[in-house]
């Protein structure tokens, strides 16, 4: 991720993060918790629930926090919860409950945060891929539980992956997920914020809590931070980059730690961390090159599924190691239990007896990654983890004795078939009771543009071949990652050249095609786009993306009609392009059909309210039939969802300017002069002070 002056970011937290502010260690509330928590984990049992010196039967405390903060952070493995890597968090861990076999639901972010704020898995609430959604209501989430009964509830997102659209933001009074609001990113959009951005957002909220109404400042709170850092690429602010040369991961997961650090610091200033139940959990891990994976989304091993799980709760949570296989899906039910609501929720469990010291039997860990079947048209991968051993269901199954052999090298399929044969039919009778998920839609084209930002392959689905397995085609993935993570940078001649190489070996691949073109289009090899697009079609191979750019490449040339065409034909395969609808209200104002236009922007502003390309093409199709006070409204959204862009400041002057408003139009016009224009928008708006120079 490429990092400028992070706002809110002062240099002496990165330096000394949280460790130095100190975590204050309230005393446990009970003998036996007092017990537990001076006892070194280190001596903790390896039978069953690792308990640090406390009885077998003990009880946390009776008294609820009033506040909880849950934070995620992404693409961040199991095994990186070290004081090497992260102090912080391992701190934290010492001081609370640290869970040691927790797993994910699944290797993707919108499926993995899905189950872990409904508690269910993702073939029940079906949201299975990145860009599915929007979550059925019949699947509440904990912030809804939570906002029913009174708590103000807040959610801070840093990656478009969780925008609002797919349905996760239900409960919370708000969610914060403005990803960006650089103008000249929305067109591809950039799909991720800096962490510091999200905890800064954080404390302003908590600020103006503080600072406003006195019944919402005194009101019990539910905040989620989403850290998206860790994810690929690896590119961490300094000082965290020079502490880990070589090891560009582990300091992106260092510049998580130490922003977990700031947010407890910012309520310990407060004086809201002793208050506080404190959850952090991974929605994924990281293959790091484990079983020929160098990211994530694709298998389904521990490498991404074994994710960090901690609560920590002064008086409340004591002092443990715990070793019993968890699941994500868990760590809702035991929030609400130890809010003490007195609700079950979801398809998850209470982990609260296992804080307690008691005995808890195993529940299973499911895992899935349909990843491979979506896009790329190859075998969908289910796993189930129970007891020693774990089972993946594949083309060429796999049963790894994962209590002996955790990083899961040794196949024992052929040795325990008895194993094998248990847990398969344990995975069907689970997966067998599932809803359907075709209701669930496909992802539009502004989602898969998002999505391929973030270096995510996404694009439309190919016919289904289910016994091609996925762990036999990796050197054709990690071609494809290489690609995508050119593109993702702005490299397009570069991922042009890589998925030219990718499509020489790989024909029937929609993704390469649209991949490939969207470099073209870029790059403005016209000729070449429509030469590519025309192969895919050849091949059946059609979709509102390719359909999208051939309108680009017609229009370019000329051709306002076949352009045309291409875009109806790109909505009648996806209705919910935003692009789509936005380039055909341009041709529209173009051919001087304003009210069509208009039509077609508002459209687009239906489905992306934020899209500030249709809200100036809007502003100007109205000044162009005359409606002045709705052109303005217009230009004055587009500035005030991007208030850097010069094009839209300039649009804002100029409207005023025909207004009348001489005073408003010149300031405006200096505005845009102060935003360092291009030499076009700089010519024009110095051409609008000198108009009104004599007013």
């Amino acid at each position: 991720m490429a990092r400028g002056a992070a706002a809110g970011a002062p240099a002496a937290w990165l330096a000394a993060a949280f460790l130095s502010a100190g975590l204050p260690t309230a005393a446990p509330a009970s003998a036996a918790a007092r017990a537990a928590a001076e006892t070194p984990a280190a001596e903790a049992s390896d039978v069953g629930a690792r308990v640090a010196g406390a009885p077998a039967a003990e009880t946390p405390p009776a008294a609820p926090p009033r506040h909880v903060l849950l934070v995620t952070l992404d693409t961040f493995r199991g095994d990186r919860l070290a004081p090497e890597t992260a102090p912080n968090l391992d701190r934290l861990a010492a001081e609370g409950a640290r869970f040691t076999r927790a797993r994910a639901a699944a290797p993707l972010t919108l499926p993995s945060h899905a189950s872990i704020l409904t508690a269910a898995w993702p073939h029940t609430h079906g949201l299975r891929d990145n860009g599915d959604g929007p979550l059925d209501a019949a699947h509440p989430t904990l912030a809804e539980r939570l906002a029913a009964r009174g708590w103000d509830t807040a959610a801070f997102v840093g990656s478009f992956v969780l925008d609002r659209r797919f349905g996760l933001g239900r409960g919370f009074a708000r969610y914060d997920d403005r990803v960006t609001r650089d103008v000249a990113l929305l067109e591809s959009p950039a799909a991720e914020r800096d962490g510091a951005e999200v905890v800064a957002a954080f404390e302003d909220w908590l600020a103006a809590r503080a600072g406003g109404d006195s019944d919402r400042g005194s009101a019990p709170f539910f905040a989620w931070l989403h850290l998206y850092d860790p994810h690929a690429p690896y590119e961490a602010p300094e000082p965290f980059a020079s502490r880990f040369p070589g090891a560009p991961y582990d300091a992106e997961v260092a510049y998580a730690d130490a922003l977990v650090g700031r947010a407890l610091a910012a309520l310990r200033a407060r004086g809201l961390l002793d208050e506080s139940l404190v959850a952090v959990v991974g929605d994924h891990g990281e293959g790091l090159g484990e079983h020929g994976e160098s990211t994530h989304a694709l298998l389904i091993y521990n490498s991404t599924l074994h994710v960090p799980m901690l609560l920590w709760a002064p008086g409340l949570v004591p002092r443990r190691e715990i070793a019993t296989l968890v699941r994500t899906v868990d760590l809702a039910p035991t929030i609400l239990d130890l809010l003490g609501t007195g609700e079950s929720f979801g398809e998850g469990r209470s982990l609260v007896p296992l804080l307690a010291g008691a005995p808890l039997p195993e529940a299973p860990a499911f895992g899935e990654s349909l990843y491979a079947s979506r896009h790329l048209g190859w075998s969908p991968l289910h796993s189930v983890e129970s007891g020693p051993y774990k089972y993946i269901a594949a083309p060429e199954p796999e049963l790894y004795e994962v209590s002996s052999d955790p990083a899961e090298t040794i196949d024992r399929l052929a040795a325990r078939p008895d194993e094998a044969e248990r847990l398969a039919a344990l995975l069907a009778a689970e997966l067998g009771r599932a809803p359907p998920s075709a209701a669930q839609r496909a992802a539009d084209a502004e989602t898969i543009a998002r999505l391929r930002s973030l270096g995510y392959l996404a694009g439309s689905a190919p016919a289904p071949a289910p016994t091609v397995d996925p762990k036999r085609k990796l050197d054709v993935w990690e071609r494809l990652l290489r690609a995508t993570e050119l593109q993702a940078r702005g490299e397009h001649a570069a991922a042009a050249r890589a998925f030219e190489s990718v499509l020489r070996s790989e024909r029937s691949l929609p993704l390469v095609y649209e991949s490939l073109g969207a470099c073209y289009v870029r790059l403005e090899r016209w000729d070449e786009a429509e030469r590519l697009y025309g192969l895919a079609l050849a091949r059946d191979i059609d979709s509102a993306a390719i359909r999208l750019d051939l309108a680009l490449a017609r229009a370019r040339r000329g051709d306002a009609a076949g352009a045309v065409e291409e875009l109806r034909r790109a909505l009648a395969l996806d209705p919910r392009s935003v692009a789509a609808h936005h380039h055909l209200g341009d041709l529209h104002r173009a051919a001087g059909r304003t009210a069509e236009a208009a039509a077609a922007y508002r459209t687009a502003l239906t489905i992306n309210p934020d899209y500030v390309y249709s809200w100036n093409g809007l502003g100007r199709a109205l000044a162009a039939s005359g409606d002045a006070e709705a052109a303005l409204t217009a230009f004055r959204r587009a500035v005030e969802i991007a208030p850097g862009e010069p094009h839209g400041v300039l649009n804002l002057a100029v409207q005023l300017e025909r207004m009348g408003r001489t005073a408003d139009a010149r300031d405006t016009y200096r505005r845009c002069l102060e935003l360092d224009p291009s030499p076009e928008i700089r010519g024009l708006a110095t051409q609008g002070l000198d108009r009104l120079a004599g007013d």
